[in-house]
């Protein structure tokens, strides 16, 4: 998949077509199309749904042109996707939330250090979004009689190693299962995707290591943190305390039984 950020001011596409499909989110100013033999405009919020294979043209709609970005999905991860290859009928369509929602995605899979299994559960959440919305086909539920099994060898394979950040493609291959048919039968079983089950792993470890009196650095290295204040981040929105408030709460804990016991 190519993500593309672009500008344009005066710039006219001549009529032409992609090998891929081309989702985008308009930043700023308005674009005019040309698809499948009618003219829309998609404007700064709206969103760009084009098929792939299918010809079509673009020029500035408003003096200022236009901002946008783009996603470049091959057909086949996008049928992947689907269930079955998937048409946009309309390329501009209004759908504000699903273009806020690209748009926080396209700039996250562009930010260093990002989680490649997270960015491909977010990525998949946002195109089912756009499918589910916009396309003419649903998505085709797959036969959920192997599921038990295989969502138990994920979540044995992410506890063995917490340490460790699989891709989705990773853990699709330990299954032998599709990697978005695994993405939604893990979540359909667990209710989190396998990037938060291995989240809630981390967390757990470093609850337990700093009960034992372990430093809050120790906690998240040996938790699989990139550093303290991701662990701050993650521990305090699912716990509602700092990783130092929880220490500290359990050593006054653990003084006051300590001098209960030791009381006549």
């Amino acid at each position: 998949m190519r993500l593309v950020t672009a500008s344009f001011r005066t710039h006219r596409f001549v009529p032409h077509a992609h090998s891929e499909y081309a989702i985008a989110v308009i930043d700023r100013g308005v674009e005019a199309v040309r698809y499948r033999g009618a003219d829309e405009r998609a404007g700064a919020g709206g969103l760009l749904l084009l098929d792939a294979e299918v010809i079509h043209a673009g020029r500035p709609a408003a003096p200022q042109g236009w901002d946008y970005r783009v996603f470049y999905v091959p057909p086949d991860l996008l049928t992947e996707i689907a269930g079955r290859r998937p048409t946009f009928p309309a390329a501009t369509p209004w759908d504000p939330e699903s273009a806020a929602r690209l748009a926080r995605v396209h700039r996250m899979l562009g930010e260093p250090g990002t989680s490649p299994l997270a960015a491909c559960e977010q990525l998949h959440q946002v195109l089912t979004l756009v499918l589910a919305r916009h396309a003419a086909c649903g998505p085709v539920q797959p036969s959920r009689a192997s599921w038990p099994a295989a969502i138990g060898r994920i979540q044995a394979y992410l506890a063995a190693d917490i340490g460790h950040t699989p891709s989705l493609t990773e853990l699709a291959e330990l299954v032998g299962m599709p990697r978005f048919v695994l993405l939604r039968a893990f979540r359909a079983a667990t209710g989190v995707t396998p990037h938060g089950y291995l989240l809630a792993l981390r967390l757990r470890h470093a609850q337990q290591l700093l009960t034992a009196g372990h430093s809050v650095a120790r906690a998240a290295t040996d938790s699989g943190f990139y550093d303290q204040s991701h662990l701050h981040r993650h521990f305090r929105r699912t716990f509602a305390a700092t990783p130092g408030r929880f220490a500290r709460a359990g050593r006054v804990r653990d003084d006051v039984q300590g001098r209960s016991a030791a009381a006549p």
